[in-house]
């Protein structure tokens, strides 16, 4: 290891540089702007993916629009298939992005009322969109049961209403489809029509479920709390830095007491000798003169 005859100088600059706890300051100001950089960053990003969510949503009510009005199983599928599309890709988005994005800025805000805010807006509007997803889908599943409900009673004009929705509640049981079959007056289109009563059925189980998720979506935006913890540790360590610096100053404080001390001491021994030296000469001189003068 090499000696530096400036390292000592060095800390002795740093300890009595007046600018030091500036440039201190100017790092943690620097850092807090990155970290403002990075906040605002993914405040954008989740406003970028709601806004794709309610997109979404928009796209899956004009397809569930176009299954009301599909005539025909072949046409319902079809569209069937774009809904079960558009749905998942709307469980990915709320589940993979939205959701962890979320609970991050909740525990980033370290108690700044102002970041607290934007992500507070950012919770109601996603749970806005959830509850405006929930209400198209709810909306599709009772137009799905009333549809389903008008085609049975279409195969068989004497069901009642609540025949017809028994029916229908029903038609998962195989042995209930086959009995409406042969109780149709006609069989090619009873089987075409119950087909379409079946696959409409099953949407409205589909939304059953998707409607439970949303519903336990919501009650995890619910609990989503601001944590301080970083708030926390963050003054903790510039307590601690501040502390250090007490005790750095300190020292230096009583290091320059003992170097006064020592510089004292020593001048008071340069007097005694200077005037010691006085006296010599002096006593020399006066000692001289009397023994001339005998």
């Amino acid at each position: 290891m090499s000696y530096n005859p400036y390292a000592s100088e060095q800390d002795k600059y740093q300890s009595n540089n007046p600018y030091a706890n500036d440039d201190i300051e100017m790092n943690n100001y620097r850092g807090d702007i990155a970290n403002q950089g990075d906040f605002f960053k993914q405040v954008q990003t989740l406003k970028d993916d709601l806004s794709d969510y309610n997109a979404l949503i928009n796209q899956l009510e004009r397809l569930q629009s176009s299954a009301l009005n599909a005539v025909g199983t072949e046409e319902l599928n079809a569209i069937k298939a774009q809904i079960d599309s558009a749905t998942e890709n709307l469980r990915s988005i709320q589940a993979l992005e939205i959701k962890p994005k979320l609970e991050q800025l909740f525990k980033s805000c370290g108690g700044d009322t102002d970041k607290e805010d934007q992500v507070e807006n950012l919770r109601n509007q996603f749970r806005n969109a959830i509850t405006r997803f929930q209400k198209v889908d709810d909306n599709y599943r009772e137009s799905n049961q009333n549809k389903a409900i008008e085609q049975y009673q279409i195969v068989n004009p004497d069901a009642t209403y609540s025949e017809a929705y028994q029916f229908v509640d029903s038609i998962g049981n195989q042995q209930v489809f086959d009995e409406a079959i042969q109780m149709a007056n006609r069989k090619g289109e009873a089987i075409a029509v119950l087909d379409e009563v079946k696959a409409r059925h099953q949407e409205v189980l589909r939304t059953v479920q998707l409607t439970a998720e949303l519903n336990e979506l919501l009650n995890d935006l619910q609990g989503l709390v601001f944590q301080q913890e970083e708030l926390i540790d963050s003054s903790n360590q510039k307590l601690e830095k501040a502390q250090q610096q007490i005790e750095r100053g300190d020292a230096n404080v009583i290091k320059a007491r003992d170097h006064a001390k020592k510089g004292r001491k020593w001048r008071w021994i340069l007097f005694w000798v200077v005037v010691i030296l006085i006296c010599a000469i002096v006593g020399g001189v006066v000692g001289g003169v009397v023994g001339s003068r005998h």
